[in-house]
């Protein structure tokens, strides 16, 4: 990057030039700029396959004649590969809130037993519709409160 100019969201790569660097080898997305430094973010390997390190790396100015442009690892993903990984991310979400509810029983009886009623209440129980919505909002707001909440 011999002009140093970098906006973030764009992508580069340590050369071989610079491989002597503090800086390992691999794709990071600039997550911030101001005058002095650049913040990087390590979203992939040296071979471009995309990593969720976490991992941030801080560079001089001075120091981005040693990177240039790589292309982000995620649009090398195909489709079923993004796809998979939603689903897989969706799992553990389903996961971590039948955790969150079943280690407080009573709670989460109680918050899946309100939406319940309120839904197939119409007809059964001699109350409003008012009431039969108040109970599903309840519901939901006591089942997001289990969720945030996480596991007792």
């Amino acid at each position: 990057m011999a002009d140093g100019s970098v906006a973030v969201g764009d992508h580069v790569r340590p050369t071989k030039a610079g491989r002597d660097s503090r800086v390992p080898a691999g794709v990071y997305r600039v997550v911030g700029t101001d005058e002095d430094a650049v913040t990087l973010l390590v979203v992939g390997d040296a071979a471009g396959r995309r990593v969720h390190t976490g991992e941030i790396v801080t560079v001089a100015c001075e120091e981005l004649d040693t990177f240039e442009p790589a292309e982000n690892p995620d649009a090398s993903r195909s489709l079923a590969t993004r796809i998979l990984s939603q689903l897989a991310g969706l799992r553990w979400s389903l996961w971590l809130f039948w955790r969150s509810i079943r280690s407080r029983p009573i709670s989460g009886t109680t918050a899946i037993t309100l939406p319940l009623v309120g839904t197939f209440g119409d007809g059964i129980l001699p109350v409003s519709e008012t009431v039969l919505t108040v109970l599903v909002l309840l519901g939901t707001l006591l089942l997001v409160y289990l969720g945030r909440a996480g596991p007792a």
